[in-house]
């Protein structure tokens, strides 16, 4: 059955703004696909978080696993604002992610009020500068949720966010408390996680082709500039043209979220906790909730 499938691409890196941005949506636009950017548009300290770093200096070179240490961070928006602008000017969405990638994936789930409305706020403001309007999508890096930024997001006027891993559309649900904006969770498994343990990319790309054979709802499936867009991008489009095959349409998270009635959404939990092939914790959609 055809389905939608909205690619939900990261960009977290001064490496993934400048050099995949542009890959990306050149290769896109060959694809006739849709799709949206969740932007990470303050400093690049990617050095800070320097295990992550390592792993991505093949895709990136050898500056990114420097950045914020050995080299000065300096924010990514002025830096790759002529990429950043090729994602709406190709017609694509953009959206923000946070304004401090490390800091959020280190600090968020902890983090009070003011310190997520100011990365919030820092973040929404270079967006405004980059685009000449505030953001209407949010994506937490690495799935990294936070009940304050959950309750900020309806009330800065965001239309969707995707948070989570999951299965299907929701409102979210934490520890009791009923949040408003509707969440549009990751549903498939990525790349890089089909690829753990030493499986080849062929292996990946055909594993999610046969999980999206028979759709019968519909699906989102994440990338990161860094990695996908600059060191698997030849998997990404065998996989973007397979689905095409399937007769899937390839789109945005808000164009997904366009089909929804938010008042018909079920209430889910969103929790943290672990899921293969991925280090750490994340945040997952739980049980539904009886609102």
């Amino acid at each position: 059955m055809t389905q939608k499938i909205a690619l939900r691409i990261h960009v977290g890196t001064l490496a993934g703004a400048r050099h995949g941005v542009p890959l990306l949506v050149e290769r896109l636009q060959a694809h006739l696909a849709g799709a949206t950017f969740l932007l990470c548009l303050g400093p690049d300290q990617s050095g800070r978080a320097f295990g992550q770093a390592m792993r991505l200096r093949r895709h990136c070179g050898w500056k990114t696993p420097l950045r914020g240490t050995l080299i000065p961070a300096g924010e990514i928006a002025p830096k790759a604002a002529d990429s950043l602008r090729l994602i709406e000017a190709a017609g694509f969405e953009a959206g923000i992610s946070a304004w401090n990638r490390v800091a959020w994936e280190k600090q968020a789930a902890s983090a009070d009020n003011d310190w997520i409305a100011n990365d919030l706020k820092q973040a929404m403001d270079a967006f405004e500068r980059l685009y000449g309007h505030p953001p209407q999508v949010f994506g937490a890096p690495d799935w990294q949720a936070s009940r304050h930024q959950l309750r900020l997001l309806q009330r800065l006027g965001f239309a969707c966010a995707s948070d989570c891993r999951g299965s299907h559309p929701f409102l979210p649900v934490w520890q009791g408390e009923l949040l408003p904006c509707p969440q549009l969770p990751t549903t498939l498994p990525t790349l890089e996680e089909l690829m753990h343990g030493g499986r080849q990319e062929e292996e990946a790309v055909q594993r999610l082709l046969e999980l999206t054979e028979n759709l019968q709802a519909p699906q989102v499936f994440s990338l990161r500039a860094e990695h996908e867009g600059l060191g698997h991008l030849g998997a990404l489009e065998q996989l973007w043209q397979g689905w095409q095959d399937q007769g899937h349409l390839l789109t945005s998270l808000g164009d997904l979220a366009a089909d929804l009635e938010p008042k018909t959404l079920p209430y889910a939990e969103i929790r943290p906790g672990d899921i293969p092939n991925r280090n750490g914790s994340l945040f997952l959609q739980g049980r539904d909730h009886l609102a």
